[in-house]
């Protein structure tokens, strides 16, 4: 192992099938919600780590200070972005019909690209303008109202697919399951719900407010939502 990793985290890292490192301590990030879950519910060989158990690997590995990020087994390679480690950890369960779930019935191309359209919505564009909502919302980026006009349409532009999809069958692929793209998505829709999705604009959106509520308590999201509230009034910009 590293030197730059204290002798127990090494120890942890030679005797299981990796390391997720994730916010532990203050769980904030929306693209950690989704691993984290992924390694507990699947009861995953992978123990989660904060940055700060070892700061100087981190570091030295991960140059961009992102969560998460993935150390494998012997700290023999590394994994980033938060797509590739999900589907990395959802191969490594033993639960071969949680995987066809979560991924889609291997071979059936069309509804893994379908499954995979949807995850790349929510985790880029969707989430990036959810942001850019929210961030002037807490003070972290300076107000601005074209910009902050042009993020909320766009947000409902994107919300409208969502919309438009679940008045035809009860999850975002598959009617009658949860796959990996309802729960990435669900990741990125609980930024909105606690902060500018209030309950003017949930009952203006109760397709999705029904799928939202309903994903979050999914087996796939272990210890995640327990004590989720959405917010009653939105919340304003800080100018």
């Amino acid at each position: 192992c590293s030197s730059l990793i204290s002798a127990s985290l090494c120890r942890k890292l030679q005797m299981s099938d990796g390391t997720l490192f994730t916010d532990l301590k203050e769980r904030k990030l929306i693209r950690t919600i989704v691993p984290r879950g992924l390694v507990r519910s699947l009861k995953l060989d992978v123990k989660l780590a904060d940055p700060s158990d070892a700061q100087q690997l981190y570091e030295r590995e991960f140059p961009l200070r992102k969560y998460p990020t993935f150390v494998g087994p012997h700290d023999e390679w590394t994994l980033t972005e938060a797509m590739a480690i999900d589907y990395y950890l959802i191969h490594l369960s033993s639960d071969k019909e949680a995987v066809r779930q979560l991924l889609g019935p291997e071979g059936d191309f069309k509804t893994r690209a379908d499954i995979l359209r949807w995850e790349s919505l929510s985790n880029s564009d969707f989430l990036n303008e959810v942001c850019e909502v929210f961030f002037p919302l807490i003070g972290v980026k300076p107000y601005n109202a074209t910009e902050f006009k042009v993020a909320r349409e766009n947000v409902d532009t994107i919300v409208s697919l969502y919309e438009k999809r679940l008045k035809k069958q009860q999850y975002l692929v598959c009617d009658d399951h949860e796959t990996l793209a309802d729960l990435i998505s669900a990741a990125a829709f609980s930024l909105g719900f606690i902060s500018f999705f209030d309950e003017t604009w949930r009952s203006k959106h109760p397709e999705v407010t029904r799928w939202f509520n309903r994903v979050i308590k999914s087996r796939f999201f272990e210890g995640e939502f327990e004590s989720f509230k959405m917010c009653e009034t939105e919340m304003q910009p800080i100018k």
